[in-house]
């Protein structure tokens, strides 16, 4: 899908063109997903200079293994894969605990309602606030689709650590909305 929530048309031949080294067709392919693809890196990385090392990390990756996309499923998703894997291997190279964090986020009676003041750039700022632990398991869970037993597979830890790592983001999500007072 585009901005406008279409489905992206990615044209076989145009995919062909370059995985051979056609930088015309790369930089169409370039210009269809880089908005989504740059989207993804913020969702991951706590600031916008990681995200551009990300994002550039990412269309490297792309590049050197598009010949290897065998046309099974969609080329966005394919894409998606790759740009994730590649947030979530700069995390473990920062050594992001992925384990349970000792210190318990304090639970506060308020509700949530205050997220449906919320738009989604609004939304996405506050994510990007959360510590790299957290922000990965919301954005695995929450946007990336992904089960808890997927996200323990990816990253080495056990599907009920994923869960509570889940509940204590939201948490912290929930204390993070109220204190800005949104």
């Amino acid at each position: 899908m585009d901005t406008s929530g279409n489905i992206l048309h990615f044209p076989p031949v145009l995919i062909k063109q370059a995985a051979q080294g056609d930088p015309v067709a790369f930089k169409e392919l370039y210009q269809m997903i880089s908005g989504k693809m740059y989207s993804l890196c913020l969702r991951y990385a706590s600031n916008t200079e990681d995200a551009n090392d990300l994002f550039q990390e990412g269309f490297i990756k792309l590049y050197r293994h598009l010949s290897n996309y065998r046309f099974e499923g969609s080329f966005e998703g394919w894409a998606r894969t790759i740009f994730v894997t590649t947030c979530l291997d700069s995390l473990k190279k920062k050594k992001v605990q992925f384990t349970e964090v000792s210190e318990e986020i304090a639970l506060e009676s308020k509700g949530i309602s205050a997220i449906d003041k919320l738009d989604m750039d609004d939304l996405m700022k506050i994510v990007r606030q959360l510590p790299d632990g957290y922000r990965t398991i919301v954005n695995l869970y929450l946007i990336e689709d992904y089960s808890h037993k997927e996200i323990a597979g990816i990253l080495g830890i056990t599907e009920s650590g994923s869960k509570s790592k889940l509940h204590k983001a939201r948490n912290l999500l929930k204390q993070k909305i109220t204190a800005e007072n949104i």
